[in-house]
């Protein structure tokens, strides 16, 4: 344990001194190297993660609708069971770590067999179970976290070697992909350039429930991947997509935090508007990024900054699109 706060140190140090380097009369240069740390500066949570132990961990089960259920992992993500006479169906898989875990609460609400596993993007926290649980099961997804998965990549100083194919989504879409399963529709959408490239929505229409993976870190600021596509503006733009789109009696679930309504969803998203207009405001004003957290210009909205993205990473992810 010590050595991993060892590593997290040493990062935060050399991120801060290449911060320091940035010349405001050169702002162009400036931005095209802020986009390239941040994320860096977002992996050191997921470095304290792979440490973690993970023996503790714990779900908790609530029912959504008939048929479905919102599992929530370690405290952490949300996964959401959908289950009938024809199966189970899965939306996320967690962490690695928790698959058995998983698999346990599940057993705790049908003896049905797992048909089908959705993941709503690339993220570990999202399909790390696919590795626990994804054989000899349909996966879907978007054809990215296919690719993403598929491939040897680095996470800080770890290297993650690429899935085995039994873990790998072996059903993809670009656009849009419709089934029928349990008895109801399953509308799967891709929404571009949001919390990731790959993201997902899926609609249950039937039971008037929509699973919208990291488009919603409920009651806290969003994490935006711009290192894999995301984009903080398109993460807006394809909120307000959602909250205009789905009917005003749909349950929301998110990849994190508590389940929402509508009317809660569009709120979250006021804030999030209102919190980028402050820091566009500030830039044109002449601020930059570290006079904005020095003087707390989003002070209002600091406990929406107590899970994983705090006031200071929220500027951080804003300015450089502002």
């Amino acid at each position: 344990m010590k050595k991993m706060h060892i590593r997290i140190s040493v990062l935060v140090i050399a991120c801060f001194f290449y911060f320091q380097t940035f010349r405001l009369s050169d702002l162009q240069t400036n931005i095209k190297r802020m986009k390239r740390i941040l994320p860096i500066l977002f992996l050191i949570p997921v470095i304290a993660s792979a440490q973690r132990d993970w023996s503790t961990a714990t779900i908790s089960t609530t029912k959504v609708s008939s048929g479905i259920y919102r599992l929530f992992v370690d405290n952490r993500v949300a996964v959401v069971a959908f289950i009938g006479t024809d199966g189970v169906l899965l939306v996320d898989a967690a962490y690695e770590q928790t698959a058995s875990l998983l698999k346990q609460s599940i057993t705790k609400l049908t003896d049905q067999p797992l048909r089908y596993l959705v993941n709503t993007h690339i993220h570990g926290d999202h399909t790390g179970g696919n590795l626990g649980l994804g054989s000899g099961v349909d996966i879907i997804s978007h054809h990215q976290v296919k690719n993403f998965l598929g491939t040897e990549r680095r996470q800080g100083e770890r290297i993650i070697p690429a899935f085995p194919e039994y873990a790998l989504p072996n059903i993809t879409f670009s656009d849009e992909l419709n089934i029928v399963f349990n008895g109801e529709p399953v509308i799967m959408k891709h929404l571009p350039e949001g919390h990731t490239n790959s993201d997902i929505i899926v609609y249950f229409p039937d039971s008037k429930v929509l699973v919208v993976g990291d488009l919603l870190f409920a009651d806290n600021f969003p994490y935006v991947d711009t290192g894999n596509g995301g984009h903080p503006l398109g993460y807006l733009k394809n909120v307000e997509w959602i909250t205009n789109q789905y009917p005003d009696d749909v349950t929301i679930i998110g990849g994190h935090g508590p389940v929402y309504t509508i009317s809660q969803y569009k709120d979250y998203l006021q804030t999030l508007l209102n919190t980028a207009e402050i820091v566009k405001t500030a830039k044109q004003n002449g601020m930059n990024a570290d006079q904005m957290k020095t003087n707390r210009i989003l002070q209002q909205w600091e406990s929406m900054g107590s899970f994983f993205i705090t006031e200071d990473r929220w500027i951080d992810t804003l300015y450089p699109y502002m």
